[in-house]
């Protein structure tokens, strides 16, 4: 009899942890980071992760303690984006959807939102990475085309806010909305 209690208490124990893994809710955690990200709420997003922010488009991999992750969500904030998750689906510890986004910033280079597909991977319920795994819409003709007026713009006529493109930081933000504000009250758009 006492042999069997031990036994029976760590069956007990698997089987209670096993039922914890299962119901992990990778849907309403994903909710949360773009409900966060959509309120610029800096400390909820970075709660989300893990231990360090992994994210990952095409080839390019970055990696962010959650103080170095500051400056480029404070850049990002700066546009007020606004992400909607179009669909979604989870396997394990894995969500896969489809979110599209839009902001100031995205507004005047694509003139539409931008749709990707996402991947993000939990571990122990928190962000493990999150990976941009394919461009559902994404017109990069058009991006660049007026990347390129808006840099040229800048350059003839508004010097101070050169170095606007590269400058990830929130003040490189406050320049870049200025560049696009005196560019679209400035220039007549082309007829199309």
């Amino acid at each position: 009899m006492k042999n069997r209690l031990p036994i029976a208490l760590v069956i007990f124990v698997l089987s209670i942890s096993c039922t914890q893994k299962q119901s992990f809710d990778g849907f309403a955690a994903t909710k949360a980071y773009f409900e966060a990200l959509n309120e610029s709420d800096y400390d909820e997003v970075t709660s989300l992760f893990l231990d360090s922010i992994r994210m990952r488009e095409g080839i390019y991999t970055s990696v962010f303690s959650k103080q170095a992750y500051k400056h480029m969500f404070q850049w990002d904030s700066t546009f007020h984006p606004t992400y909607e998750i179009r669909e979604i689906e989870q396997s394990g510890d894995t969500v896969l959807m489809q979110v599209s986004k839009t902001c100031t910033r995205i507004h005047f280079l694509h003139e539409e939102p931008t749709v990707t597909k996402e991947r993000v991977v939990f571990q122990n319920g928190k962000i493990l990475s999150i990976e941009i795994v394919d461009f559902v819409v994404f017109n990069d003709e058009r991006w660049a085309t007026n990347r390129a007026h808006l840099v040229s713009f800048v350059e003839e006529n508004h010097p101070e806010l050169n170095g606007f493109l590269h400058d990830q930081t929130k003040a490189g933000a406050i320049k870049y909305l200025k560049a696009i504000e005196l560019y679209q009250s400035q220039v007549t758009p082309p007829e199309k």
